[in-house]
C-alpha cells in the first residue's frame, strides 16, 4: 500500500527532503501517528520518524546537514530536529531490554521488525518512506486500520506491563478511532486486570494522556467502558461520572460547541471544592487549569438565568465570567427541559459577551483623599466597591469620593 505524496505533502516537502538527504538511503522512515492518520484520512499531526542509526550518528548527520536539533530523550534514542520552527522527532530503532511499567532500558537495533514489536498498537507500528510506500513489519497494522480494530502488538498484557500508560493510551485511541466497533477482548481484559499499574505513573504523564482522551470528538463511549470496568474509579475517583460526560457531549453536539477537556472533566465531577482541589493537585495541573477548575467548584453565586440585567452583571463581576460560563453550560447539559436548558445557554452566552467594567478608584485616589495606606484603605476600598456594585457600576469616581467623605473614612 502507498500514500500519494500529492495528497500528503508532508511526505516530500522541503523539511522531509532535508531530513532524508541527511541520512543514508533507506535508513529513515516516517512512523506512527502521521502514517496512521494518513490511512484514516485525518490530518497528519506531528511528524515522527524512525532511523536505523544510533543517536551519536544521527546527531553527526544532522550537524553535517546544518539541521538544528534538541536532545529530547537521548537515553531512549530520541532527539528532535527543528526546521523553520517545526519539530520533527527522530528516534533510533530500539528494543526494550528492561521495563518496570514506567520506564524502559533500551538497546538499539537496525531491524525494523524489532522496533515494531515494542510499539503499543498495531495501527501505530507502521512506517513509510518518502515515496509513500508503507511498511507493516507486524503484518497486522494495515488490516486493523481497514477493519477498524484496535489491538496491541503481540500479547496485550506484556505490552501494558512494559508501560502502564499504554492502558490509558488504548482508551484514548478507542475514543478517537474506535467508533462503535467492539473492543478487542484481550485488550480489554488486560486493561481491567492491570489497572492498578496506573497508580505507579507520574501525574504529568497521566494528565497529558487524559487531556488527549477528553479532547476526542466524542470520548463518551470510551469513558463509559472505562467506568464499567472499574478503570475510571482507579484513575479518577473524584471524576468518575460517565453519565455526566454523556449529557455534556450531547449538549456539545446540539449547540456546536468545540471539545473542551476541562469542561468535560467538570461534567464528570461533583462541584465539591475539596475534591476538586485534590484532583488538581494529584494530577499536577497547570496553574491556569487548576484555577479554572477551582473557580468552577468554589463559586457560591446563586445563578438565575431569569434575573434582571443589573443583578446578572453583579453576579458576573463577583464570580468572574469564566466560572459563570462553565457553571451555566454544565447546568444546561443536566437540564432535561429543552427550554430551560436553552435559558442556561443564553446565560452563558451573555457572560461570554460581557465586558468586565473597571472599578474607577485606585489606591492613589484614596491616598490623595487622605486615607492612610494599610487596613483602613483596604476596608474603604471594599466598601466603595460594594457601593459601586449596588449602583449597577454607574457611580463614577467623584460620587465614590463624595461617599467616602460621608462614610467618614
Amino acid at each position: 500500500m502507498k500514500l500519494d505524496p500529492k495528497t500528503h505533502a508532508w511526505l516530500t516537502d522541503d523539511a522531509a527532503q532535508s531530513l532524508f538527504a541527511a541520512f543514508p538511503d533507506g535508513s529513515l522512515r516516517f512512523v506512527g501517528g502521521c502514517v496512521r492518520n494518513a490511512l484514516l484520512g485525518h490530518e497528519a499531526g506531528d511528524i515522527d520518524l524512525a532511523v536505523q542509526l544510533e543517536p551519536p550518528v544521527v546527531m553527526a548527520a544532522l550537524t553535517g546537514a546544518g539541521i538544528r536539533y534538541v536532545e529530547t530523550g537521548l537515553a531512549h534514542g530520541t532527539l528532535t530536529a527543528v526546521i523553520k520552527g517545526v519539530p520533527y522527532e527522530i528516534t533510533s530503532l530500539r528494543r526494550d531490554v528492561e521495563t518496570d511499567g514506567r520506564r524502559a532500558v533500551v538497546s538499539f537495533t537496525k531491524d525494523w521488525a524489532e522496533d515494531a514489536q515494542r510499539r503499543d498498537l498495531t495501527i501505530n507500528a507502521l512506517y513509510a518512506d518518502m515515496s509513500g510506500q508503507i511498511f507493516d513489519p507486524c503484518g497486522e497494522g494495515i488490516g486493523d486500520i481497514q477493519a477498524g480494530r484496535l489491538r496491541f502488538v503481540g500479547e496485550a498484557q506484556a505490552r501494558i506491563r512494559e508501560d502502564y500508560l499504554r492502558l490509558l493510551r488504548y482508551f484514548r485511541f478507542t475514543a478517537w478511532y474506535g467508533g462503535d466497533k467492539p473492543l478487542d477482548k484481550d485488550a480489554l481484559s488486560a486493561a481491567r486486570d492491570l489497572q492498578f499499574g496506573l497508580k505507579t505513573l507520574s501525574a504529568e504523564r497521566v494528565w497529558a494522556e487524559l487531556k488527549k482522551l477528553l479532547t476526542a470528538p466524542d470520548p463518551s463511549r470510551a469513558v463509559r467502558i472505562m467506568g464499567q470496568n472499574g478503570i475510571l474509579d482507579t484513575l479518577l475517583p473524584e471524576a468518575s461520572n460517565s453519565d455526566g460526560l454523556d449529557l455534556y457531549t450531547a449538549l456539545e453536539r446540539r449547540e456546536g460547541f468545540a471539545p473542551d477537556p476541562l469542561l468535560r472533566l467538570m461534567a464528570m465531577s461533583a462541584r465539591d471544592s475539596l475534591q476538586i482541589r485534590r484532583l488538581t493537585e494529584r494530577l499536577k495541573m497547570s496553574k491556569a487549569e487548576a484555577a479554572r477548575l477551582r473557580g468552577w467548584a468554589d463559586d457560591g453565586s446563586a445563578l438565575d438565568p431569569y434575573a434582571d440585567e443589573r443583578e446578572t452583571f453583579q453576579t458576573f463581576y463577583k464570580a468572574g465570567k469564566e466560572a459563570i460560563i462553565d457553571r451555566a453550560r454544565i447546568r444546561a447539559a443536566g437540564e432535561p427541559d429543552v427550554i430551560k436548558s436553552a435559558h442556561w445557554i443564553s446565560f452563558a452566552d451573555k457572560a461570554a459577551n460581557w465586558i468586565r467594567p473597571e472599578f474607577p478608584l485606585t489606591g492613589k485616589d484614596l491616598k490623595a483623599a487622605g486615607v492612610e495606606p494599610g487596613p483602613a484603605m483596604g476596608r474603604a476600598m471594599k466598601a466603595l466597591e460594594a457601593l459601586w456594585l449596588r449602583s449597577g457600576f454607574m457611580a463614577d469616581k467623584d460620587k465614590l469620593l463624595t461617599a467616602l467623605k460621608m462614610f467618614g473614612m
